[in-house]
């Protein structure tokens, strides 16, 4: 559905970024979101996160021990060549052969990050073949999205792996060598060898080129079999325009295709109700072959989920099939008696085999749904979002901000000693230097709004570590909380902020439970027929019942869904990887979703990707990727 107001990207990806919205019925908050032109850095070094990942470490508690209908067949633990430890190393899983390549994260410090290369021949015994190790360029790492594809062309026989690029946080590597894609040679998986490293969208706004590709978050690659040629999208970090598809049919001289899809301008996939679905924007994707046409299913944010003809990949050759829209409340806490808004954050997503059915991952890192409220002056009244730095107290059922605020500028220098709440602009130092001297002057929490720019009502993440709330705000609501009479979304952009010490309103921010991410399968038709639409129908919502429980709230890891996988040869059976609610089996179909399998380790677990893979004899394994550990080999018994 289509309306009319678009904030796009109001900050990055799923993480511990906690997005502010009003606490009513028909307004959600988004969250956690993906940097659009907003989110870039001012300037090097000042601290713009891509959604910082705040994942169970061993000291937040775990759930207990689950073993149902499921076998561990064998696990093994990536070697971090940084030695800092495997706490938050592990990001995503693929498998190819007798091989699995698990993707390094930038945690627990962004260095030495890339592929770890597992031998899974013996899946009892999977090894990491540490000599194998595809390192990432100096400052960046690879995160969501990992794939390898054979190839048999002109210009390269052999197994293809592509693996994203995004840059460490605070940390501007040197041109060419961030951003976009790289692409390896794994013919041989225990020599892999470059192909095309950071390769993907050069274009800037202004329509010159930069010297480096945009940061790319995801990406799918697929052949072609009406045209021989094979594509990859990229889910593109930097702007409106967010999907991007490459010809890499040469993929040592991969070449752009159609770099114009926004799904919001082109197919008015934003939805005007709830009023807080705001950030509309690409995450993840698949493709696949359906008749005579190939169908991407994108996965948009807030948008929903999103069915694409993607046959003819060129500007203007792509079609709707269809998408789908939030309801007005929350389904599973509508079941349990509570009245509010849908998060949105529509993640991840797959078709069934038989393309009967879809089962889609919302992702939500944080419980709480929070009230912003001004409570003074002219716009007393006025709610508000706001967005929470990358580590500092989370807004909850324990930490509010409350109270006077107090205007101190960009707060780049020692303040005067103060009380109670800052409000600080940005610009001319890091998001840190702001928080450290607000904490120096003895505030007890800070709020930074944007400072001007043609996107002031784009909010960011910031990279910040500090005892007290630290949050950011749109332009609109700061010089709203200055009392700047007139100030509208219309002309916040260009009105210049008044003087340090000008008078501020009061806020209030606070937080109501509001359980973490789920899943959501829906029933599809989906024509073999080129651009003949299709539609998408939710049948059922699915929770682990801890996510849902404000008594697991703290101190269980976090307990949202991250990804799913189909069984390929059943249509009724998927496998879902849920963070530290551990790895799921669920039975799906016309009449709804019901758990069949389940399992925890000792200690708990942090599971990041899932992946189906057979070995030689044609015998079903489940790959789990624990973003604590490595990897985990399953058999469903069921």
């Amino acid at each position: 559905m289509r309306s009319q107001r678009r904030l796009r990207r109001t900050a990055l990806l799923s993480s511990v970024t906690l997005v502010i919205g009003v606490m009513v019925t028909g307004v959600s908050q988004a969250h956690p979101d993906h940097p659009g032109s907003g989110g870039r850095e001012d300037f090097p070094g000042e601290g713009v996160a891509d959604g910082m990942y705040k994942q169970h470490d061993g000291t937040e508690g775990h759930l207990p021990p689950v073993n149902n209908n499921v076998t561990v067949v064998g696990k093994a633990e990536v070697t971090n060549p940084a030695g800092t430890g495997n706490t938050g190393r592990v990001a995503d899983v693929t498998a190819f052969g007798d091989y699995a390549y698990l993707t390094a994260f930038r945690e627990p410090t962004c260095e030495q990050t890339g592929v770890h290369v597992m031998d899974i021949s013996d899946p009892a015994n999977p090894a990491e073949v540490l000599d194998a190790f595809i390192p990432t360029s100096a400052g960046s790492y690879a995160g969501e999205g990992i794939q390898v594809l054979h190839m048999e062309n002109a210009y390269f026989s052999g197994d293809l792996l592509a693996h994203q690029n995004e840059t460490c946080p605070g940390v501007t590597p040197p041109p060419p060598n961030l951003g976009g894609i790289s692409l390896w040679d794994v013919t041989d998986p225990r020599d892999p060898r470059p192909v095309a490293l950071h390769t993907g969208d050069f274009t800037n706004p202004g329509g010159g080129l930069d010297p480096a590709p945009n940061q790319t978050h995801s990406m799918r690659m697929w052949t072609n079999s009406f045209d021989g040629k094979t594509y990859v999208v990229l889910v593109d970090d930097e702007e409106q325009a967010d999907v991007d598809i490459m010809d890499i049919t040469d993929p040592f001289h991969p070449v752009m295709v159609n770099d114009t899809l926004d799904l919001d301008v082109l197919f008015g996939v934003d939805q005007a109700s709830p009023a807080s679905l705001t950030s509309v924007f690409s995450h993840d994707m698949m493709v696949t072959k359906i008749g005579q046409r190939y169908v991407m299913n994108m996965n948009y944010w807030d948008g929903g989920y999103v069915l694409l003809d993607v046959t003819d990949p060129r500007p203007g050759k792509i079609t709707l099939i269809a998408e789908s829209d939030y309801a007005a409340l929350d389904e599973e806490r509508l079941a349990r008696g509570h009245s509010i808004s849908p998060e949105g954050n529509s993640h991840q997503s797959e078709l069934s085999p038989n393309k009967k059915f879809l089962l889609g991952t919302d992702e939500d890192f944080n419980p709480f749904r929070v009230t912003a409220t001004i409570d003074s002056g002219p716009y007393a009244g006025t709610s508000y979002i706001a967005t929470q730095a990358s580590d500092t107290p989370p807004i909850d059922q324990d930490t509010e901000i409350s109270g006077p605020t107090t205007y101190v500028g960009d707060a780049c220098a020692s303040l005067p000693a103060g009380t109670g709440t800052a409000l600080v602009e940005r610009g001319t130092c890091p998001f840190q230097a702001k928080l450290d001297n607000i904490t120096a002057a003895g505030y007890s929490a800070g709020i930074v709004f944007q400072n001007v720019r043609a996107d002031c009502l784009a909010g960011v993440t910031m990279l910040a570590d500090g005892d007290i709330p630290y949050v950011f705000v749109n332009r609109l609501v700061g010089l709203q909380l200055l009392g700047v009479a007139g100030v509208t979304e219309a002309n916040a952009c260009t009105t210049p902020s008044p003087a340090a010490g000008s008078p501020t309103a009061s806020t209030t921010i606070r937080a109501v439970f509001d359980g973490w991410g789920y899943v959501r399968l829906f029933g599809t038709e989906i024509s073999p027929k080129v651009g003949v639409p299709g539609s998408i129908t939710q049948i059922d919502t699915y929770s682990v019942p801890e996510a849902q429980d404000p008594a697991y709230a703290n101190g269980f890891g976090d307990l949202s869904v991250h990804e799913v996988a189909m069984d390929p040869d059943n249509s009724n059976i998927a496998y879902i990887s849920y963070y530290a609610a551990g790895f799921r089996v669920v039975d799906y179909g016309k009449n709804g979703i019901q758990e069949v399998g389940a399992f925890i380790d000792e200690g708990g677990n942090n599971f990041w990707g899932v992946e189906v893979w057979k070995d030689e004899t044609g015998q079903t394994y489940i790959l789990g990727s624990d973003r604590d550990f490595g990897l985990y080999i399953f058999r469903f018994n069921g």
